[in-house]
């Protein structure tokens, strides 16, 4: 299993046409694009490499592009670095082709972490991403409890919007959060790096 290292804040892009000039402030080097289209994916990808940023696209967010092996192929041609989707199946694809993925899950209640745990053992997934980041702590501990291995990468993302909820995010387990919010970006270098282990 490949460790992927992510920077501790993670810049978040809903609306990459008017995002991409602004992401500048952002020190870290990891971009995911949320919500694109078919139109648009190729050049938001082609100037984010271009600063330098490692990028991830939530493919089932696309317009146009269909979300299967073919959708898949067709962004991976674009030169990003990672898809992120809810789907078990694209992540069973994005390892057929060693490429990275992260599955996203919503840790709405109980029943939501089952389904996560059960998934996870299914499809193996190396990155997760868990929002609310209020449900984190809760969702990580619930996993842990499973003893699952090898264990996935943790990110959290969702209703995060101060450093310090960023630094007890990692203290509790994430190795990254993801974050559309530019002030928080602006206050990157007030994160604590330690993740506990």
């Amino acid at each position: 299993m490949m460790r992927y290292e992510f920077p501790p804040l993670i810049a978040a892009i809903w609306d990459a046409k008017t995002t991409i000039e602004r992401i500048r402030k952002y020190p870290g080097d990891t971009v995911f694009i949320l919500k694109t289209d078919l139109i648009s994916v190729q050049g938001q990808i082609k100037a984010l490499k271009k600063l330098s940023f490692r990028v991830f696209v939530d493919i089932d967010f696309v317009d146009g592009l269909s979300g299967d092996e073919y959708g898949f192929r067709f962004l991976k041609l674009q030169g990003l670095d990672g898809i992120i989707t809810v789907k078990p199946r694209l992540i069973e694809v994005a390892k057929k082709y060693a490429y990275p993925a992260i599955l996203r899950s919503f840790a709405l209640d109980s029943s939501a972490l089952r389904h996560l745990h059960e998934t996870i053992l299914s499809c193996k997934p190396e990155i997760i991403e868990i929002l609310p980041g209020c449900a984190f702590p809760k969702a990580i501990s619930f996993l842990r409890e499973k003893q699952i291995q090898p264990f996935p990468v943790c990110i959290s993302a969702g209703l995060v919007d101060e450093a310090q909820e960023v630094n007890n995010l990692i203290k509790s387990g994430a190795q990254a959060v993801s974050s559309s919010s530019e002030t928080l970006w602006e206050q990157y270098h007030h994160i604590r790096r330690e993740v506990s282990k």
